[in-house]
């Protein structure tokens, strides 16, 4: 279950705002493992609620690549047919910017095989205070280009989430997309410290047998990089 939280309690997101500033995208994945596990982030997944959305990020982030990696807070690092990468000059953080598949917070973390991977962190436009009535009514003009909004960050995350990552717990849902490439991040997972339950690895053996392309163990997968 994908549960909804202010940000007021994870001050440890704050420095992430800078790459959330100038689109509409979201930040989604195993940063937040690294995160909470105060390990070193190299990178970052963001995704996009339309291909338009993801359009206007890389013009975005296109224009805050200067020439030659000179005077730019950006530089282009790389390309393949599911992302377009940039490198942030002064932190070295690379942005991967999503475009295999497009939706809300809630679909894209529903998308994803582990609990541990079920994080995002996005931005959610709201109604200023004097825009609501006493009895948590809207006012009686619902013409929602007159109100008056503000934007606030929010965290989605499985409801097993911290536990699940304290306890270096693997655990998935019925839901496995991509078998084979869920199996494949199971066994990076191991090698560092993260092992699967029981019902989580017959889950996993039980959907590649179903696979149609099990002799060649290839499969399209939702992103290409690393949780």
């Amino acid at each position: 279950m994908l549960i909804k939280k202010d940000r007021e309690n994870f001050y440890i997101l704050n420095w992430l705002d800078e790459y959330m500033t100038g689109h509409k995208g979201f930040i989604a994945g195993g940063c937040f493992k690294n995160i909470f596990c105060d390990e070193k982030v190299k990178d970052l997944d963001i995704f996009f609620e339309s291909q338009a959305d993801y359009d206007s990020a890389i013009e975005y982030f296109d224009g805050l690549c200067g020439e030659e990696n000179k005077g730019g807070t950006y530089c282009f690092y790389y390309e393949s047919k599911k992302v377009k990468a940039y490198k942030n000059v002064n932190t070295g953080i690379v942005v991967e910017l999503i475009n295999t598949t497009y939706g809300n917070p809630i679909k894209i973390l529903e998308n994803f095989d582990f609990t541990i991977a079920k994080f995002a962190y996005f931005k959610e436009e709201v109604l200023d205070k004097d825009e609501i009535l006493i009895n948590n009514t809207l006012p009686f003009d619902t013409d929602s280009k007159k109100k008056k909004t503000h934007i606030e960050y929010k965290i989605l995350c499985d409801s097993n989430f911290f536990e699940h990552l304290h306890l270096k717990r693997l655990v998935t849902d019925d839901k496995i997309l991509f078998p084979v490439s869920t199996f494949e991040r199971m066994i990076r997972y191991v090698k560092y410290g993260y092992l699967p339950c029981k019902e989580t690895k017959l889950k996993i053996i039980e959907a590649i047998r179903q696979q149609p392309d099990t002799d060649g163990l290839t499969e399209a997968s939702l992103y290409e990089g690393m949780d």
